[in-house]
């Protein structure tokens, strides 16, 4: 939501782009409403899909791939971490696009959907390769998005190996979470199933904004395996942005100490 297009347009919120959906749907409003107004975001979105129909697709294009938004600052300091592997479950195209520019079209740099058959040869990589896997598919083909309560039964149902692939980098990699909730069914399962499996497991990271009680970083710890990265919202999350261009600072003294000790 930090992008903007030429027209200073930014991408919806979740609740905004619910709230949009649910006026240009035919009545009753009241059920979806009511849903939104309880936080089930899911099914709300679920409900809408069915009422719009076949204008669905035209509704999620508008909304996420017409308005062209540009990368911001934030998105220029995580490519600057140099990741092997980018999750995300964002299905527009920002950090994409930018990636690709900034890789002057490599050919080293994969772009795949959960969908993709050649996953398992995508992640086993190589020294040069970087690659975007994208958890809830792509604008580019919006009827195979992962946006609804029903969406998310069929992807964990029908791409059954995806979620062992995702299973086997959380068992094996240190995660940050960036701008991404606890609320999205799937990472809440994964994660939840690493914590019980391997209570003794290193922690994963989660970057949140705003204060945090004990007892919620306790559950994020117990549930999920988290430590969170508590920061300031303010200034357009700029501690955020400097944070994360530090940890690009400390990236690359480690990749100096590695390369002197050659201690692949």
């Amino acid at each position: 939501m930090g992008s903007t297009n030429v027209d200073g347009e930014r991408p919806p919120s979740w609740k905004s782009f619910l709230e949009e959906g649910i006026n240009l749907c035919p009545a009753p409003l009241k059920e979806m409403r009511d849903l939104l107004k309880n936080g089930d975001y899911l099914s709300c979105c679920q409900i809408i899909k069915y009422k719009l129909d076949h204008e669905w697709i035209p509704f999620v294009e508008k909304k996420f791939l017409t308005p062209a938004y540009q990368h911001n600052p934030l998105h220029e300091a995580i490519f600057s971490l140099d990741s092997a592997i980018v999750l995300t479950p964002n299905f527009d195209k920002i950090y994409d696009n930018f990636a690709t520019r900034q890789s002057n079209n490599n050919q080293n740099l994969k772009i795949k959907k959960y969908y993709d058959e050649d996953i398992p040869r995508a992640l086993r990589g190589n020294g040069k390769q970087r690659l975007i896997l994208k958890i809830h598919g792509c604008i580019d083909t919006p009827d195979k998005l992962v946006f609804t309560r029903e969406d998310y039964a069929d992807i964990r149902n029908a791409n059954a190996n995806f979620y062992k692939a995702v299973d086997s980098l959380i068992f094996t990699h240190t995660f940050i979470f960036i701008g991404c909730g606890m609320n999205d069914p799937d990472l809440a399962l994964i994660l939840e199933q690493y914590a019980r499996s391997f209570g003794a497991a290193p922690p994963h990271y989660v970057a949140l904004s705003g204060k945090a009680t004990p007892e919620y970083k306790r559950m994020l710890s117990n549930n999920y395996n988290l430590k969170i990265l508590n920061y300031s919202a303010s200034n357009n999350h700029g501690e955020l942005l400097e944070s994360i261009l530090k940890l690009s600072e400390l990236v690359e003294q480690e990749r100096v100490k590695l390369a002197q000790s050659t201690l692949w």
